[in-house]
């Protein structure tokens, strides 16, 4: 019995250290564990101003967002969309991913290169380009 514990415990941390959605933030959060799983809400999109209160959801393991509402919807992202995918933890205590960039004029989803910079523990912001190629600004917020 011991010895499966022992396994159940090594296995769940493994899983838990391994995965990019989950590290430590400690130039934000004050050296406190930092996760991006769970339910994200825009509320900020510059300079497009498109898609806010719409949530993203990041799974456990999982590395990518799923749009799991949508409002102010002008791009043609659809429920269950990749909105971020390739989820990658970077050295400065940030994520870098691809953002989807969709423009309603082709029927596969268009990716730019992002970074997300951790602000709090309920607050990020996405930097990268919009399907124009100009800067975009995204800001986040965590929903409990």
């Amino acid at each position: 019995m011991k010895s499966i514990t022992l396994l159940t415990t090594l296995a769940v941390a493994l899983l838990f250290t391994s995965c990019d959605a989950i590290r430590q933030a400690t130039n934000t959060t004050g050296g406190a564990i930092f996760s991006l799983n769970g339910t994200w809400k825009l509320t900020s999109n510059t300079p497009e101003n498109t898609m806010i209160n719409s949530t993203v959801f990041v799974a456990p393991l999982v590395s990518q967002g799923t749009i799991t509402a949508l409002a102010n919807n002008t791009q043609c992202y659809r429920v269950n969309d990749v909105k971020w995918k390739n989820i990658k933890a970077d050295k400065t205590g940030g994520y870098t991913i691809d953002n989807a960039t969709n423009t309603c004029t082709s029927s596969s989803m268009s990716y730019a290169p992002a970074t997300i910079t951790v602000l709090t523990n309920t607050e990020i912001r996405v930097n990268g380009k919009n399907a124009a190629g100009a800067d975009n600004v995204e800001t986040w917020t965590r929903v409990k």
